[in-house]
């Protein structure tokens, strides 16, 4: 995790691990297969790292909130995590107790186990989307807000008039902004799902 977050994901192979562990990369090959698994493992770590149980008087709303926020500060901690995810990172031990527990969420709230399933890997994918997207752009910064609002006023009002005419509005709008809009409107989602639910379980 330290090489990831100093060098990046370009930097993690096994060779330069064997070099910060002070061993062969035939030591390491004793350990882990290849560089695939090795991913996987440290992509599972990190996702434990960043598991914690949410209040418990919290209805389900409020718990796939309250983990979707926690997983989400702890990849924007460590982006070189979320550039890593790709879908293996399901087959660690700590991401299948996650997956048990949101399943159980989402089925605890009356949506059958496909439903459930899905819910919860969407509500997922939402937020290592919304990690990746940002990757390297920090839209709390002056500057970056300086440059966005410049961006859109230079702009053909004619061709773009929304963005011109808008420009200072859209210029502001950050990233925990479009988070909070989006887990808002999914949550939302969800709901209409569980109350259009016949209680199938399939």
């Amino acid at each position: 995790m330290a090489l990831l977050d100093a060098r990046g994901a370009a930097a993690l192979t096994m060779r330069n691990v064997a070099e910060e562990l002070g061993c062969t990369q035939a030591s390491l090959y004793r350990h882990v297969r290849n560089r695939e698994e090795l991913v996987t493992l440290l992509v599972d770590r990190a996702i434990s790292v960043a598991s914690a149980a949410p209040p418990e008087d919290a209805d389900w709303a409020e718990k796939a909130a309250w983990s979707a926020h926690r997983f989400r500060a702890h990849l924007r901690r460590h982006p070189g995590v979320a550039s890593l995810l790709r879908g293996t990172e399901r087959l660690g031990p700590n991401s299948l107790a996650g997956m048990n527990y949101a399943l159980g969420l989402f089925i605890g709230a009356g949506l059958s186990p496909k439903l459930a399933a899905a819910a919860a890997s969407s509500l997922a994918t939402f937020v290592i989307g919304s990690v990746h997207f940002n990757l390297g752009v920090d839209a709390r910064d002056p500057a970056e807000k300086r440059h966005r609002r410049r961006l859109y006023r230079s702009r053909d009002a004619e061709a773009v008039p929304l963005l011109v005419q808008h420009a200072d509005a859209l210029a502001e709008l950050g990233s925990d902004d479009e988070f909070e809009v989006g887990l808002t409107a999914l949550l939302a989602g969800f709901r209409v799902l569980i109350e259009n639910s016949d209680g199938t379980r399939d």
